[in-house]
Formats: C-alpha cells, structure tokens, sequence
C-alpha cells in the first residue's frame, strides 16, 4: 500500500500448534504489509503495523469488536477484517516491549481493576492511528470509531494470550473491556455492549467504503 501508519468464547481451536506458528504472519517491510503479510513490527520507531480492510456492515451496524483476524470464529463481525492470527499482533506488541496486563499463565483477576461501574482491562496504553490510501491524514482511532456514550477510546494491551490462543475468536481490538482480546478498550467495563446501553461502530462519515485496505498503528505508551 505505501503508507504509514472482546470477546465471548467458542469452542477450543483444532489447531493450536497452528497457533503458535506466528512468523508467518510477519512482513519484512511495511511496503509488503497485505493479506498474507499482515504485521509489520518497527522496532526503531516501536510500532506495530497491522494491515487491515473495511467491513462496511459494521460502520453503522453496532458491534463490540474493533479488529478481528478473519479465520477467527467472530472473524465477520468486526468493523476491521484482520489476517493475521492475534497471537502474532500479542507477540508483536511483546517485541516493541509491551507490558500486558495479564502474562501468559497469569492470574485472570490480576487483569482488570474492579471499580463500581465494572471490571476495566488493565496494562499499557495503547495509541492507535490509522490511514488509507487517499486519507486526508493519518486520524487516530476515535476519529473513525463511535462510542455512542461520547466516552473517548482508550485501548490497554490486556494480553489475554491463553485465553486467545483457547478460544481463537481472533480478537485484535474490542470495543470494551475484553478477557480475550489483545488489545482493549479500558473506558468500558467488561460486558458494556451486552446490556446495550452502550453502542459502537465505524464512523461512516470519516472511513472509506467496505472493502478498502487501511493500515493501523499502534504504539506502546509506558503506563505509570
């Protein structure tokens, strides 16, 4: 392309050594970033470039599910088509040393932080930028996605490797607070597109048509 740039469970994936087999996700430059590369991992500026195409469905249709890899079994209903396994994106954020909120084997719990309103996903801060060819700008995330409560998008890198790796939903990037996605939305609690109080989706005013490739960015900021 040439620019810059949560979850309910199903059944235990048939494939786990599969799974685990992430290189192949990986492309070597950001000029191969595409469907059979789709991870870019630039340790000098500490980004991870995931390539990425529009499902329009969702760019009105409300969904919890920001980015998710299309093999996965809730692949269809994210505003982004992913391809490439999260267990791949996890290790990349680990690479341009992200710090989850929950390590591989660690104590669930320890994930999120428990305030009246719900559990919050933890770890650090995730900033997310995204672009197209043909883009006015490079727009950071809340540009393009809709909180119908006006609260602003604030990812974590929650981790959540085994829980992905069980599930394979293909959960990059959810909407809310996730015990499964890679990255999470820690301004909703857990379970806050459920009750559907809370509503998300594209913003159809700002993204392009269904289909379009787009390049996201994402960049670890050091939680205090």
């Amino acid at each position: 392309m040439g620019i810059l740039a949560g979850c309910g469970g199903d059944s235990e994936s048939a494939h786990e050594d599969e799974n685990e087999n992430t290189e192949q996700y990986y492309a070597s430059s950001e000029d191969e970033l595409g469907e059979d590369h789709a991870i870019y991992v630039d340790k000098d500026k500490r980004q991870v470039k995931v390539y990425a195409t529009v499902n329009g469905k969702y760019l009105r249709k409300p969904t919890r599910h920001g980015l998710n890899w299309i093999e996965g079994s809730n692949g269809d209903k994210a505003v982004f088509y992913g391809y490439a396994n999260p267990l791949a994106f996890y290790k990349a954020l680990n690479e341009i040393d992200g710090d989850p909120a929950l390590e591989r084997g660690g104590d669930k719990e320890k994930a999120f932080k428990k305030e009246d309103e719900g559990k919050f996903i933890k770890g650090d801060t995730v900033e997310v930028n995204i672009t197209w060819d043909g883009a006015d700008k490079v727009y950071d995330i809340n540009e393009v996605m809709v909180d119908s409560t006006g609260k602003k998008i604030v990812y974590h890198f929650g981790g959540n490797y085994e829980a992905a790796k069980k599930h394979m939903t293909g959960c990059f990037m959810c909407f809310d607070s996730c015990p499964v996605g890679i990255v999470s939305n820690a301004s909703q609690p857990v379970g806050a597109f459920k009750d559907g109080k809370v509503k998300f989706h594209g913003n159809p005013d700002v993204l392009p048509e269904d289909g379009t490739p787009v390049v996201l960015t994402y960049q670890i900021v050091k939680s205090e």
